[in-house]
């Protein structure tokens, strides 16, 4: 009877290489991918074939703000599981391995996107899969570029509001020409200024109390 670490090696020898089945697009950066559903397929196969289930038996998570629009909210959420390799012919032969994942939702769904992308990496390590380019660093970086998207569309917090709002009235900058700078950039309070425009809001400001406003 096979232990547990010669139907590993089996299943390893039947999956020799995975290749990338999706395609991934966000702006100019495109990258192929493999899903979930490929690689659990795959192994799912040779693991009824060689008498091997998988279970979680451990799992922890934890949940992280990273922006808050007047919309929605985008969390990350981690998640660190154990996972139990058992052969089905000896109840006392298994293995535990370990595999983090992440995702981010502005609902609901963080928790099953960081198990999802968990689950396939320790499948993709324990056997050993090769998939070819490794697409991580385009992704960070997709995921950067969205992060900071979303950040320039953000509503400047009340620290940033309460300091412009007090430098107008300092320096008692006329209702008319403050309309028109709010104006130049779609604003009709300045409660409403998002980021991506305040720096540029603030020099219009600046130039206007140099030359007296």
């Amino acid at each position: 009877m096979a232990n547990i670490y010669q139907k590993i090696s089996e299943v390893m020898k039947n999956i020799e290489y995975l290749t990338k089945d999706d395609k991934v697009e966000f702006g100019t950066t495109k990258y192929k991918a493999i899903s979930e559903e490929k690689v659990t397929t795959a192994v799912r196969e040779q693991l009824v074939k060689q008498g091997i289930v998988i279970i979680p038996i451990e799992q922890q998570s934890e949940n992280k703000e990273l922006i808050r629009t007047e919309k929605s909210v985008n969390m990350l959420t981690t998640v660190h599981v154990k996972y139990r390799i058992q052969n089905i012919d000896d109840v006392n032969d298994f293995i535990e391995v370990e595999s983090n994942g992440t995702g981010v939702d502005t609902q609901d769904k963080g928790v099953g996107k960081a198990m999802t992308y968990a689950y396939k990496y320790m499948l993709l390590r324990t056997f050993a899969i090769p998939t070819g380019e490794d697409p991580d660093k385009i992704s960070s970086a997709e995921t950067d570029k969205k992060m900071e998207n979303e950040v320039n569309n953000t509503v400047i917090n009340k620290t940033k509001l309460n300091a412009l709002n007090d430098s107008i009235e300092k320096h008692k900058i006329a209702d008319e020409k403050v309309e028109a700078i709010l104006a130049k950039y779609s604003y009709s309070s300045t409660s409403e200024i998002k980021m991506k425009d305040y720096m540029n809001i603030v020099k219009d400001f600046q130039k206007l109390i140099k030359v007296g406003a």
